[in-house]
């Protein structure tokens, strides 16, 4: 009895073994493969944000793979978006990726069904691994969690960028705090109907601590300019035309910064925050025309030191957790801590913006009618 139970042990022992080094050599033969194919395609064509660090952090790719030219378009959300359908409508299937914020690949190419599910495409046993990933899971976008991926999450993304020669540090510890009639009309912010940066006021209509009466407060009482350009919207901050950039993304103001301007970024003391996934998403597009080169550039983004590079570029905090953080400026406020109260603003329950949308057009209009 004895020995047949050893030898059973054993049969299954040496079954599990055969099965890792089959599965082993089975990804190693597509990776190689697929590297193969790529240096014959030559290239990869990708869409995507400009801003800041982002930028050269999508660019290095080159460094890693330097056979494989980059085709790289730059440019809001909303801008590619509406060039990205323009192409697509003419029947020409000109770009592989998509690397930036949420707001466009969910609302706007996921909703047209031009995206490939992106499981299919990951290779490398370091990418595939979820448990190498915030929460032990790989974080999508899209309500079928296999088109939008989301590899960067940073809490903590703030209340506004201010000019500290007119707003001290500390003055502001709460949102509710820019209803003060000392701010009114000293503060520009993201526009409503911008895309591309729809995630963070997606976070002030889901959020339980502000809502829809905060918002419509805030559009009410404070007389807020709009601007869909970050970079001029930071410089009029610089400058002193306005006190405030609400909604301001913390990386255009550590460039700012560090370019001479007396502005920082300010946080909530006193709300449950938000977990903003910013420019660090990825997707695929169907009937690309590069699509081993695809598969490679995903499987190097998301990898370890693809996403060590984006750390250390783009000063945001990658959701893989087995890679160093030191390098994050901010890092005590950016890096999610367990058990705390946070709204991922770009999971599936809150991409319904028609609520936001309508509720800020309605307020906005009664603004115009005073």
């Amino acid at each position: 009895m004895r020995t047949t139970i050893r030898a059973s042990l054993l049969a299954a022992v040496l079954f599990n073994v055969f099965l890792a080094a089959s599965v082993h050599g089975d990804w190693k033969q597509d990776w190689e493969k697929t590297v193969a194919a790529v240096e014959k395609e030559g290239e990869v064509s990708i869409y995507g944000q400009p801003r800041a660090g982002v930028g050269k952090a999508i660019l290095s790719f080159k460094d890693a793979y330097p056979k494989i030219k980059i085709n790289f378009v730059g440019g809001s959300g909303s801008d590619l978006s509406k060039k990205i359908m323009a192409e697509k409508r003419a029947g020409r299937h000109l770009v592989d990726i998509g690397i930036g914020g949420g707001g466009s690949m969910v609302l706007i190419y996921h909703k047209a069904g031009i995206l490939q599910p992106l499981p299919p495409l990951m290779i490398l046993p370091e990418v595939t691994d979820q448990t190498k990933w915030w929460s032990k899971k790989h974080l999508y976008s899209d309500p079928e969690g296999q088109h939008v991926f989301m590899a960067q999450g940073d809490s903590g993304s703030g209340i506004a960028a201010i000019n500290t020669n007119f707003i001290k540090s500390g003055e502001i510890r709460s949102w509710w705090d820019l209803l003060a009639p000392k701010y009114k009309g000293k503060f520009v912010m993201t526009d409503p109907d911008s895309a591309g940066n729809i995630g963070s006021w997606r976070f002030l209509y889901y959020s339980p601590d502000l809502g829809p009466k905060f918002i419509t407060r805030l559009l009410t009482e404070t007389q807020v300019a709009f601007g869909g350009n970050e970079h001029q919207m930071m410089d009029w901050v610089g400058s002193g035309k306005f006190h405030m950039h609400v909604l301001a993304k913390s990386e255009n103001t550590a460039n700012a910064r560090k370019q001479g301007l007396p502005v920082m970024q300010i946080f909530s003391e006193k709300e449950g925050d938000t977990i903003a996934s910013g420019s660090g998403h990825i997707i695929a597009f169907k009937n690309n025309p590069h699509p081993n080169a695809t598969k490679v550039y995903l499987n190097w983004f998301l990898s370890r030191d693809g996403q060590l590079i984006w750390q250390k570029l783009t000063g945001r905090n990658s959701f893989r957790t087995d890679i160093a953080k030191d390098m994050i400026p901010n890092k005590d406020e950016q890096i999610p801590k367990e058990g705390g109260k946070y709204l991922l603003s770009s999971l599936p329950q809150y991409e319904d913006v028609e609520p936001l949308r309508k509720l800020v057009d309605e307020v906005l209009a009664q603004v115009k009618q005073k």
